[in-house]
C-alpha cells in the first residue's frame, strides 16, 4: 500500500515537471513567435501595406497564446477522454480565449501601465467623436485606419519586453527593409518612363517612405558612433549605407525627408552641445551648424535670383508679325517669366498648333502626361529656351525636347539641372506665381497655404468641440466652397498638419488631450534621454506639422509602432 502510494506521488511530481517543462519550452517558441512578427512589421513599414495588416492580427494570435492558461490546457487534454475532447474543445477553446483575453486587459490596465494607457486615449478620443459626426461610414473607415493605435501599444506593452541584442537585431531588420525598398524604387527611376518621381515609391507613399529613411539614417549614426566592440569594417558598412540613404533622398526629390533630416539633426546636434561640457567641442558644433545654414541661405538666395531674373525686353519695340507673315499676340502687362524671358509675347496659337501637331501625337489642345493644358506646357518650355511661340520656335525643339513637353516638363531648366535643385527652383517659381495669381494649385508647399488657410477658417467656427470624427471631408469641401478657393477640384485635400486636423476634429480640448497624450508617455518614463526615441519624436513631430501623419494606414502603423516599440517594448535605453 504505502509502495503504492509513493509510486503514484513520484508519478504525479514527475507529470509535473514534465508539465513545467512543455511550458517553459512553450514560452520560448511563443517568444521566438513574438520576436518574428516584431521583425514581419519592421520589414512591412516600408515595403508593404498589406502585410502591416497581416502582422498585427498574426501579433494579437501570439499575443492572445501567450496568455492562454496553459496548465489548464494540459489538464483537459489529460483528464478527457477523447470523445469529451472532441465535444468540449470548441466551448473550452473559447472559455480560454476569453480567459486570456481577460487577463491580457488586466495587465494592460494595471497602475503601472499608465503611459500605455494615455497613449491609447488618442484612439478613445476618436471614439467619442462620433458623438458630433454625422458621415458615419467614414468614421468607422477612420476608427479602422487608426486601430494601430489600440492594437500596437496594447500588444507591446503587455508582452516581453526585448533585451539590447534583440532590439537591436529588429533595428537592423528595419535599416535593411529601407534600403531594399530604396533599391527597389531606384530600378523603377532607371528601368521605366517617370512622370512624376514621386511615382518611384511604389510601396507606401514617398513622404511616409522617406520618413523612415530619415529614422534609418539615425539608427546608422547611433551604430556608427556608440561604443560598442563592433568592429571597424562594420562601422564602415554603416557609414557606406547612411550614404546611400541620404544620396537617395536627393535622388527621390524627398524635400519632406530633406528638410526632416536637416532640422533634427539641428535639433540632436544642439541638444548634444547643451550635454557637453568641453567648450571646444560646443565652439566646433555650433561652427558646423553656422557654416552648414549660412551656404545653405547662399545656396537658396542663388535660386531665387535665378527664379526673379528678367532679360530686358524693350516692350514698346515688339515685332507684329511672324516669319511667315501672321499676328503675334503680345500680353505686355503679364510679367510672368521662364528663364528671365517673358512667357506671354511673341505668341502666334495656330502656327504652334499647326506645328507642333505634325511633331507630336498629344494633341495641341488636350493635356501633357501630368494632365496640364500641353499649349501653355509648351509656351511655357518655349519662352524657357529663348525661343519665339510660333513655327520657327516649335521647329528648332529636338525630339528629345519633345517628348519632355509631353511629359509635362514646362522648362529646359527643369531636364538641365539636378532633381533637388529643380524642385526647390519649382517651389520658389510656384510662390512667385501664388503671389500674382493667387492660385496655388499643382504645388505642394503652395497647397499647404491653402489647406492651413481653409484649416484655421475651419477651426474658429469649429473651435470648442470640433466637426466629430468623421465629417472632415464634408467640411473641408464645404469651406472651400464658401472661400470660393481658387485650388482645383483635383487639389482640395485637408489640412495637411495633424494638430490642426486634431483641432479640426475634436475642438481645442481634444487638441489639449492630444498633446497630453502625445507629451506624457514619453515624460513620465523620461525616455527623451533616449537616443532612439528622441530621434523618432523630432521626426514624427516635425511629419506632423506638414502632413496628417497618422490619417493614412502606413503613417498611422509607423507612428504606433515606433512609439510603442520605443515606450514600452525594452529593457534598457540608448542613453546619449
Amino acid at each position: 500500500m504505502k509502495k503504492s502510494t509513493v509510486d503514484s506521488r513520484q508519478s504525479a511530481v514527475g507529470e509535473e515537471v514534465d508539465s513545467r517543462q512543455f511550458i517553459m519550452q512553450n514560452q520560448k517558441v511563443i517568444s521566438y513567435m513574438y520576436l518574428f512578427g516584431l521583425a514581419l512589421m519592421v520589414v512591412a513599414l516600408p515595403l508593404s501595406k498589406y502585410l502591416i495588416s497581416v502582422t498585427q492580427f498574426y501579433l494579437s494570435g501570439v499575443l492572445i497564446i501567450d496568455n492562454l492558461n496553459r496548465e489548464k490546457g494540459i489538464r483537459f487534454i489529460k483528464e478527457n477522454s477523447v470523445i469529451q475532447k472532441v465535444l468540449l474543445f470548441i466551448p473550452f477553446g473559447l472559455a480560454m480565449i476569453i480567459n486570456a483575453v481577460i487577463l491580457i486587459f488586466r495587465k494592460f490596465f494595471r497602475k503601472s501601465n499608465a503611459p500605455a494607457l494615455i497613449f491609447v486615449s488618442i484612439y478613445l478620443l476618436h471614439i467619442i467623436g462620433l458623438i458630433f459626426t454625422n458621415d458615419f461610414d467614414y468614421a468607422l473607415k477612420d476608427l479602422r485606419v487608426k486601430l494601430p493605435i489600440f492594437i500596437l501599444p496594447l500588444i507591446i506593452s503587455t508582452s516581453e519586453a526585448l533585451d539590447k541584442v534583440k532590439f537591436r537585431r529588429l533595428i537592423l531588420i528595419f535599416v535593411a527593409a529601407v534600403i531594399i525598398g530604396t533599391l527597389l524604387c531606384t530600378n523603377i527611376l532607371l528601368t521605366k518612363e517617370v512622370i512624376d518621381i514621386r511615382d518611384i515609391s511604389i510601396f507606401i507613399s514617398h513622404i511616409r517612405f522617406s520618413l523612415m529613411i530619415v529614422l534609418a539614417i539615425f539608427f546608422l549614426v547611433y551604430s556608427i558612433f556608440e561604443r560598442s566592440p563592433d568592429k571597424i569594417f562594420n562601422r564602415v558598412i554603416y557609414f557606406i549605407i547612411l550614404s546611400w540613404l541620404v544620396a537617395y533622398l536627393f535622388i527621390s526629390v524627398s524635400l519632406t525627408g530633406i528638410v526632416v533630416l536637416s532640422i533634427t539633426t539641428f535639433i540632436l546636434l544642439l541638444y548634444l552641445i547643451m550635454k557637453k561640457k568641453n567648450l571646444l567641442a560646443r565652439i566646433s558644433t555650433l561652427a558646423v551648424i553656422f557654416i552648414v545654414a549660412i551656404v545653405a541661405i547662399i545656396y537658396l538666395n542663388r535660386i531665387i535670383k535665378d527664379v526673379n531674373k528678367v532679360n530686358h525686353v524693350d516692350l514698346t519695340k515688339l515685332e507684329k508679325v511672324t516669319g511667315k507673315g501672321n499676328n503675334y499676340w503680345h500680353d505686355t502687362t503679364n510679367k510672368q517669366t521662364e528663364n528671365g524671358n517673358y512667357v506671354w509675347i511673341y505668341i502666334a496659337t495656330n502656327e504652334m498648333r499647326d506645328a507642333w501637331n505634325k511633331r507630336s501625337d498629344f494633341d495641341f489642345d488636350g493635356k501633357d502626361k501630368k494632365s496640364q493644358d500641353l499649349k501653355f506646357t509648351l509656351i511655357r518650355f518655349l519662352t524657357s529656351k529663348g525661343y519665339r511661340k510660333d513655327t520657327i520656335g516649335v521647329s528648332k525643339l529636338t525630339d528629345e525636347e519633345v517628348r519632355l513637353v509631353e511629359n509635362g516638363v514646362a522648362n529646359s531648366f527643369y531636364h538641365e539641372k539636378p532633381n533637388f535643385h529643380v524642385r526647390l527652383y519649382k517651389t520658389v517659381w510656384a510662390f512667385k506665381m501664388y503671389q500674382v495669381t493667387k492660385n496655388p494649385s499643382g504645388n505642394s508647399v503652395m497647397q499647404r497655404f491653402e489647406y492651413w488657410r481653409t484649416s484655421l477658417k475651419i477651426i474658429k467656427e469649429n473651435f470648442w468641440l470640433g466637426v466629430g470624427t468623421g465629417d472632415m471631408n464634408q467640411v473641408f469641401n464645404k469651406q472651400y466652397k464658401k472661400m470660393n478657393s481658387s485650388l482645383e477640384k483635383r487639389f482640395r485635400w485637408r489640412s495637411h498638419n495633424q494638430f490642426m486636423a486634431i483641432f479640426i476634429g475634436f475642438g481645442i480640448f481634444g487638441l489639449i488631450w492630444f498633446l497630453f497624450s502625445f507629451l506624457y508617455p514619453p515624460l513620465k518614463l523620461k525616455m527623451f534621454n533616449d537616443y532612439y526615441y528622441l530621434a523618432f519624436f523630432i521626426i514624427i513631430t516635425l511629419s506632423m506639422l506638414f502632413e496628417d501623419t497618422i490619417e493614412t494606414q502606413a503613417g498611422v502603423t509607423f507612428y504606433a509602432f515606433f512609439s510603442a516599440f520605443f515606450l514600452f517594448g525594452r529593457k534598457s535605453k540608448a542613453q546619449i
